[in-house]
């Protein structure tokens, strides 16, 4: 299949690059304590992007069956696409990558609804008034990449998501804990998960006032990752190309505090975003993004590089039937020295947070926002006191990555986000009375 309707688009392009995506996912679900349901999904993707007469076209169906009339839709979509300012690429060495594994393809219907009961019994064990929602999903994928430059790569990948959410409705207000991690590995520490939602409710049953104001805010792993999508928006190259992002220029710049490194890393083992190649056949590679807070490189597909002539950092990523465009892997920003118990010492008055919602972004391309709070707690001596509710934190993203009080010594894994707590200083807060 593959090899025909590239030889097709051969005789009627000037070049062209033939993609399929095959996979398979089956999600378990619980609603409100119960077992909602386990579903298989399947689907196949079979995608043609050409270069004809200097311009880009693209075509994609999940029928494969009329290969001729693909390889029509996308040479004549050429004639409305944009300029090729790239080749595609020969083939080249791929890395050793670890994406695939059999513990995920082999893991069992059983285990999983298992799983969920097991952590709801344990959480209801807790808070008989506590609705817990639970969702476990495992996928195999099969990847094929050739086109006309002689390049024909593949791979078969694993991913692992799961996730226990709690809510708990009381005296007119919604309290909403969860956690969970995906990953190509099988990860399932729901031992963790239920430990974190079990203590985050038990705290949460005292309220206390927002700490108003510019105060010490400590922005938990997960919470971090909210801050660190604008960064990642900012070193996006088609944002670059556009002349969007607030980086535009800045390559060699003191940007951040020079306590800030970061990278892109697409070889990271098992990790969200890792693959063995990017969307176009470009190798897998560790681009340094920041290191000690200065720019050193933005994220490229082959075309944005080709526009701003630059080369592809294999950046390329493909959504459902789309072309590719840039966008992270795996965006790790490197662990500091101090524990979580210690950032937390060093706070006389401030505010934890966990969990935002939503957006509420004012000025997104420009770093700044402006979220509401999921779960946050008051911090006073070191200890934390109670939840806050009502309340809001803003900020300039740019600004906080150069007041950074400290940074904690260990990293979790949040989809293609990976980080540790981070302090800051004189983050906005405000809330009601």
């Amino acid at each position: 299949m593959v090899e025909q309707l590239l030889e097709l688009a051969r005789r009627k392009a000037d070049a062209a690059e033939v993609h399929l995506l095959e996979t398979e996912a089956r999600p378990i679900q619980f609603e409100n304590n119960d077992l909602k349901y386990v579903n298989t999904k399947s689907s196949r993707v079979l995608s043609l992007r050409v270069i004809h007469q200097g311009r880009l076209g693209f075509a994609s169906t999940t029928d494969p069956s009329e290969p001729e009339r693909l390889v029509a839709q996308a040479v004549e979509s050429a004639q409305f696409g944009q300029e090729a300012r790239f080749a595609f690429p020969p083939s080249a060495p791929l890395p050793a990558v670890e994406v695939f594994d059999p513990r995920v393809a082999e893991f069992p219907v059983e285990r999983g609804i298992q799983l969920g009961r097991d952590a709801i019994a344990r959480v209801l064990g807790e808070f008989a008034d506590v609705q817990c929602y639970v969702e476990i999903s495992r996928s195999v994928g099969t990847e094929r990449l050739v086109n006309t430059s002689g390049l024909d790569v593949q791979q078969r990948t694993t991913g692992f998501d799961c996730g226990l959410t709690a809510v708990r409705i009381r005296d007119g207000g919604i309290l909403w804990v969860s956690d969970g991690e995906s990953s190509r590995a099988l990860a399932a520490n729901f031992g963790r998960y239920t430990a974190k939602l079990i203590a985050d409710i038990r705290r949460a049953e005292t309220e206390s006032p927002v700490p108003a104001g510019a105060v010490p805010v400590l922005f938990t792993a997960k919470a971090v990752g909210l801050l660190l999508q604008f960064l990642e928006s900012a070193v996006n190259g088609k944002l670059v190309q556009k002349g969007a992002s607030p980086l535009v220029g800045r390559l060699g710049d003191q940007v951040l505090g020079t306590e800030i490194t970061i990278h892109d890393d697409g070889t990271r083992p098992f990790g969200d975003g890792t693959a063995a190649f990017d969307a176009e056949g470009v190798p897998a590679r560790r681009t340094p993004v920041f290191e000690r807070g200065v720019l050193r490189n933005y994220l490229f597909d082959l075309q944005t590089a080709g526009m701003l002539g630059a080369a592809s950092t294999g950046n390329a990523g493909r959504g459902f039937a789309a072309v590719p465009t840039p966008e992270a892997t795996n965006f790790v920003l490197e662990p500091g020295s101090a524990t979580f118990a210690g950032l937390l010492a060093g706070i006389e008055r401030g505010l934890l947070v966990d969990e935002v919602i939503g957006g509420g972004q004012p000025n997104v391309l420009a770093g700044e926002f402006s979220v509401n709070v999921g779960l946050g707690f008051l911090v006073e001596r070191g200890e934390l006191v109670g939840r806050v509710k009502d309340c809001m934190v803003a900020g300039n993203v740019f600004d906080l990555f150069k007041q950074v009080r400290g940074m904690g010594d260990t990293q979790e894994v949040h989809g293609p986000i990976v980080a540790p707590p981070v302090c800051f200083d004189g983050v906005h807060v405000a809330g009601g009375e």
